[in-house]
């Protein structure tokens, strides 16, 4: 059995490159659509690759918005490009999202993310909130949702290191309490608010926000907030963030911080609830699974009400490896792997 993934994320997320480990060893041939060919990039990326299906993990990736005079274009044609692509294999699809993050507004997007799922023999999701919100948003046949853990972005880091070797490398402190908003710099991460909330609010720990700059706009917003807020503190990079430096945070902090404007998983939750690092997420992400209830999750209503306390509860619980130990087993790769070659093999099998 041979599958496409598509398009390849590898440089920049783990997700795809673990699955595909995972999947080998169960006798999955697993290749990677590489580069971005224009006018029907699906396509004609594809056309002299051999496979059994595709499996498309962010599809705005073919109709991509670069804020220039052919986006509309890049919408119209992808349809087309979708459809001329399955001519070759049955399609599989990972659904990360509901709808392309800060896209979801925007004309002919749900139309073509509409497309991609009904073309779909199988879509993938990370919890049952999700399984419930894709079956109600696209009105699809339920038996084609398959509940598939979103897996263990730990698995590569190594054990964790002594926190004060993590806050001596990354230049922090010893002796202040400190709360982490990590990953892409984005407007969906919705971290301005906690930004402002930081220096309306004073809490008594510094935050400091680090991650790859995918939105200059945003960052610039970012920068203008943290000037007037002392406690606040931005590492922003031109870069993802390696795996040594991921895990050096992850060690060295006190909580995690997330205020998503709407997201169906976080990796970098599911990264913290790896590493046993306590979490404040929103009460209106349901779709985020972290195997709740548990202690190191803590969900707000809004930063006006409860956020508050629960932050005071967080930075009292002590960040423990071995906390997350149980969530690693139920997000292994091998039980990743082994889940979605199950969903090929019923479909595949079926044609």
């Amino acid at each position: 059995m041979r599958i496409l993934f598509a398009p390849d994320y590898r440089n920049g997320l783990p997700y795809q490159q673990l699955l595909a480990e995972a999947l080998r060893e169960l006798d999955v041939e697993v290749d990677f659509l590489t580069g971005y060919r224009r006018g029907l990039p699906l396509y004609r990326g594809t056309a002299d690759l051999q496979f059994d299906a595709l499996h498309l993990h962010w599809p705005e990736t073919y109709f991509q918005r670069r804020n220039d005079l052919w986006d509309v274009f890049r919408k119209i044609r992808y349809p087309l490009d979708l459809a001329l692509t399955l001519r070759k294999g049955p399609l599989f699809l990972t659904a990360h999202n509901l709808l392309p993050h800060n896209r979801g507004k925007e004309p002919m997007v749900f139309q073509n993310v509409s497309k991609t799922v009904s073309a779909s023999g199988a879509l993938f999701v990370h919890s049952e909130a999700a399984r419930q919100k894709i079956i109600e948003t696209f009105l699809i046949d339920p038996a084609k949702c398959y509940l598939i853990p979103y897996g263990d972005h730990a698995a590569t880091m190594g054990p964790p290191i002594d926190r004060s070797e993590a806050r001596e490398r990354l230049g922090i402190s010893n002796h202040e309490k400190i709360c982490l908003i990590f990953g892409t710099i984005s407007p969906y991460k919705g971290s301005d608010e906690i930004i402002e909330y930081w220096r309306e609010n004073r809490p008594a720990a510094r935050l400091i926000v680090t991650g790859p700059v995918l939105s200059e706009e945003f960052a610039v917003r970012l920068w203008s907030l943290a000037e007037r807020a002392s406690n606040v503190e931005l590492r922003l990079t031109d870069r993802w963030l390696d795996d040594r430096e991921l895990r050096d945070w992850l060690c060295a902090v006190d909580c995690s911080v997330f205020n998503y404007r709407e997201i169906f998983t976080s990796g970098a939750a599911a990264l913290a609830r790896s590493f046993g690092v306590p979490l404040l997420i929103p009460k209106r992400l349901t779709a985020a699974d972290l195997n709740e209830p548990h202690p190191y999750v803590l969900r707000f209503d809004h930063l006006d009400t409860d956020f508050a306390a629960l932050l005071e509860q967080a930075l009292e619980l002590p960040p423990n490896y071995a906390v997350g130990q149980k969530w690693r087993e139920r997000t292994s790769w091998d039980e990743v792997a082994r889940k979605t070659k199950e969903a090929y093999i019923n479909v595949l099998g079926h044609l």
